[in-house]
């Protein structure tokens, strides 16, 4: 009868009582190295690991302070925040109040896990480069806290690094993370300031790291370091900015994160050159309209070119050419000019081919292959620069929009039925829509730069004839609603991206949150409109908008589109922080159209 009850009880206790109670006690190690080169990483033996990149850039002034507490935290900070209370900042030492931190080094790694002031509850304020060394403390430690900070320097010394690897494969049971806080001397490539390699220990995952934040294999954000802390422990929040780590499966992670850096590297190249290129032909433009009323047939074949290979890009963002960047210049160029050539050469209708085929190729590598965006030099998100990792970036977001508006008017010019036009253009516009969702897109201001442009396509196609004041109203609250069911569907589906968390942040902070990012994406877009080269390419895109006006105001087709056009495209350029390369570009297919079928080429 007592073993009865004995297994009664424990039967009981094992279904109410938290798992957690029986669960093995978890200790986190967070290695802070002063640099770690892909090279470097092939010097360590580890048997299961997990690798990837992550973007070191945080608010500016850039600083090591500021690098700390962004990991810390959870949001891109700088060293302005250092010390000051901030009811939206959580720091992990106050989050792991009961778990404990602790701290190995001799700089300033305790802001990484420590209050608000850098405070830990138990620290070794010297570090010796001796693995007998590093264990006694770090079992000293581990025995009073969970998660230990320890800031080694390797200095690229054979002997540090050997010391390393002893270290990780004798704490290899417990969670690790490897992160530099520079970016080594010899990975300093192609102005790369901030992409460094980071590596991930925990119970046996071996592949590519990747999280829900960046949606792309071999690459973290910053603030998912400290999402991964939190989640370990059980602190994870809905308002956290981060998103833990997840492993994706592979037999040869080195190898595979050599191939992605690469390629990305040589996508960088090509995105350069060929948005140089872009920028450079609307310059060309302009000086010479400066002088002349006439487009010279080369210079025509020269905007062309350059249009054309946008549409090219996307094409060969089904390949992997750009493994080898010669070849994929090669292929490139080859395949514009003899497109650009086929097309003038048999005088077919340039801007009505371009513009359909780019706006198919979007539409489709968005919903369905979003590698070949990512693969194009236009879908390229740079992830040197760090803005955004996954998703349609503003450059292309601009094509999307502007080659929609082209191809709506291409496609019905010809067409005398109302009705018919009508469901071509709901048709293609809330296909915008949904490009530009949270789901697919994944862009909040060209999601709400689209529903301004279906808005306006409605009044057109319905309201024409009607004093549009009357339903402005009407129109306004039909976008908020839009708005809403795209941030309904996002929760539905369990995506929660960027844009679904800042509301969560926004409804615990306050308007705060608001005024907050709305300041900062103010700041960056003021700060790239008047940088060269983009301020550049603005003033001679207002000479050649000047210098065609007459054309534009005389025939009411060209004045219906332009005015859709640059409408759009003001909205485009102010809701987002890059929001000037959506003006340049959808102000780029204008001139296009209006050049190629309304000018005099000779």
């Amino acid at each position: 009868m007592m073993k009865k009850i004995i297994k009664f009880i424990i039967l009981i206790s094992i279904i109410l009582i938290p798992n957690i109670v029986f669960a093995e006690g978890i200790n986190s190690i967070l290695l802070i190295v002063d640099e770690l080169s892909i090279k470097t990483i092939e010097e360590l033996y580890l048997d299961q690991y997990s690798i990837g990149f992550v973007n070191l850039k945080t608010r500016p002034p850039y600083s090591e302070e500021g690098l700390f507490l962004s990991i810390n935290t959870g949001r891109k900070l700088s060293i302005k925040n250092f010390g000051k209370k901030d009811k939206k900042i959580d720091y992990l030492s106050d989050i792991l109040k009961k778990e404990k931190v602790s701290y190995i080094g001799e700089g300033k790694g305790n802001l990484v896990i420590g209050n608000r002031e850098g405070i830990v509850d138990y620290s070794e304020d010297s570090i010796v480069y001796s693995l007998n060394w590093l264990v006694e403390n770090t079992d000293d430690l581990l025995n009073k806290s969970d998660v230990l900070v320890l800031e080694y320097d390797l200095k690229q010394e054979h002997n540090r690094i050997e010391i390393l690897n002893q270290y990780l494969n004798h704490y290899k049971n417990e969670q690790i993370i490897v992160l530099p806080k520079a970016v080594a001397t010899e990975d300093k490539y192609l102005l790369n300031k901030h992409l460094v390699p980071v590596i991930h220990i925990n119970k046996g995952n071996h592949g590519l790291l990747t999280s829900s934040s960046t949606k792309r294999e071999g690459l973290i954000a910053l603030e998912d370091i400290s999402a991964q802390i939190k989640d370990t422990y059980g602190y994870k929040k809905k308002i956290d900015i981060g998103k833990p780590f997840k492993s994706i499966q592979s037999d040869n992670p080195k190898k595979e994160i050599e191939d992605i850096y690469k390629k990305n590297m040589n996508l960088l190249i090509a995105a350069y050159l060929f948005h140089g290129l872009i920028y450079f032909v609307q310059v060309l433009l302009g000086v010479w309209m400066l002088k002349s009323n006439e487009i010279e047939k080369w210079l025509y074949t020269i905007y062309a070119f350059v249009s054309t290979n946008i549409f090219t890009s996307l094409l060969l963002g089904l390949f992997e050419f750009h493994e080898n960047i010669f070849i994929y210049l090669s292929i490139n160029l080859l395949i514009s000019y003899l497109i650009t050539r086929l097309t003038i050469k048999r005088k077919l209708d340039l801007v009505k081919l371009i513009s359909i085929f780019t706006y198919a190729l979007v539409v489709f590598g968005t919903c369905l292959y979003p590698k070949m965006i990512y693969n194009s030099y236009i879908g390229f998100n740079n992830l040197v620069y760090g803005a955004r990792y996954y998703g349609l970036n503003n450059g292309i977001m601009g094509v999307l929009l502007v080659t929609s508006i082209l191809s709506f008017f291409s496609i019905t010019k010809l067409i005398e039925n109302d009705t018919l036009k009508r469901f071509i253009g709901l048709f293609i516009f809330i296909i915008n829509m949904i490009t530009l969702s949270t789901y697919f897109g994944a862009n909040t201001g060209g999601f709400i730069t689209s529903v301004v442009l279906f808005g306006l396509m409605i009044y057109r196609l319905f309201f024409s004839n009607k004093e549009i004041r009357r339903y402005l109203f009407l129109f306004f609250l039909i976008g908020i609603f839009i708005f809403s069911v795209n941030i309904i569907f996002d929760d539905f589906t369990g995506e929660n991206t960027h844009a679904f968390g800042f509301f969560y942040r926004l409804k615990e902070n306050g308007v705060s949150e608001l005024i907050s990012l709305a300041s900062f994406k103010a700041k960056e877009l003021f700060k790239l409109t008047i940088l060269p080269p983009f301020s550049i390419v603005l003033i001679f895109q207002a000479i050649i908008l000047n210098k065609l006006r007459k054309i534009i105001r005389d025939t009411k087709e060209i004045k219906e589109e332009a005015m859709i056009i640059f409408i759009t495209s003001l909205f485009g350029f102010a809701l987002n922080d890059t929001g000037v390369i959506t003006l340049i570009y959808m102000i780029h297919y204008l001139v296009l159209d209006i050049i190629s079928n309304r000018l005099k080429i000779e």
